[in-house]
């Protein structure tokens, strides 16, 4: 068994625990491109050459630089314009979210309603941190993604994963978390912050992914500012999306929901408007 599962500062040697869950490494693609940005002096031109080498994911950028979302005000024909309208952070981020589910939404890891709901969460929390000023939109886009992406990972591991999900979503945050461990010895919030690590996604997303079911963080002033934005920003789109869904309030929000709205320094009717605005982006 794992020491100090959900602890964002002690992620365990990835040799050790790759043993029982396959972390997939990291794509080509994706180093290639993160290689290129991480530049002194990115080169724009370079990074559509990448991106239109796959033209499912050229598409996807396009897609999304037209979307409601981004407001553009003329129609974006090319990548390079793509890039230049929403900015080489937020292009990195949707890029990430195209492999990501390229690479990991198939066979034993495919949940139609997981990858939606990551998509939904993703774009949720970039408008949200835009909004309120809480984080970079590029990094809550990411975290948005990555943060349950252990769930794929350990059902593709344990044959009785989904059933552990199903008791594990009748729970509260941390206990939802505890089932996990208790049945698989381990959590999904664990495993994402390690693939998160792996992949070299921003250290800010690795630990918010590893502490977003804890609600407590979001009192604890020790924790860095941006990983309680990003775990407080989490809970209002989570019920925005499930309000989009039609469904019943949840355990979660019931638990950690008024922290989150008083972390962010929102009242209740900002916190209903900001809700009601995510749902109408996520209708168009």
């Amino acid at each position: 068994m794992l020491e100090n599962p959900t602890n964002p500062s002690v992620l365990a040697d990835p040799n050790t625990i790759v043993l029982s869950v396959n972390i997939p490494p990291r794509p080509a693609l994706f180093m290639a491109l993160q290689r290129e940005i991480q530049k002194e002096e990115p080169d724009v031109r370079k990074i559509a050459e990448l991106i239109n080498r796959d033209v499912a994911m050229a598409s996807r950028l396009l897609e999304t630089s037209n979307s409601a979302f981004f407001n553009a005000r003329r129609q974006i024909t090319t990548v390079q314009d793509a890039i230049a309208m929403i900015g080489m952070d937020q292009c990195t981020a949707v890029m990430t979210g195209f492999i990501t589910k390229k690479t990991l939404a198939s066979g034993a890891m495919m949940m139609a309603r997981f990858w939606d709901v990551s998509e939904k969460r993703a774009k949720g929390m970039s408008y949200l941190a835009k909004e309120l000023r809480a984080a970079k939109p590029e990094i809550a886009y990411s975290f948005g993604l990555f943060c349950d992406i252990g769930i794929p990972l350990l059902k593709a591991t344990f044959p009785a994963y989904l059933e552990t999900l199903s008791i594990a979503n009748r729970m509260g945050d941390i206990k939802f978390l505890e089932v996990e461990h208790k049945r698989h010895g381990l959590d999904h919030a664990y495993v994402g912050a390690l693939l998160a690590q792996q992949w070299s996604i921003s250290d800010d997303v690795v630990a918010a992914i590893s502490m977003h079911h804890n609600h407590d963080i979001l009192y604890d002033e020790t924790i860095p500012a941006t990983t309680r934005a990003l775990a407080a920003l989490n809970y209002l789109v989570e019920r925005a999306i499930q309000k989009f869904r039609g469904e019943l309030e949840s355990l979660e929000w019931i638990e950690g929901g008024a922290a989150a709205s008083q972390a962010l320094g929102i009242s209740n009717e900002q916190t209903e408007e900001l809700c009601e605005a995510i749902k109408t982006r996520l209708r168009a």
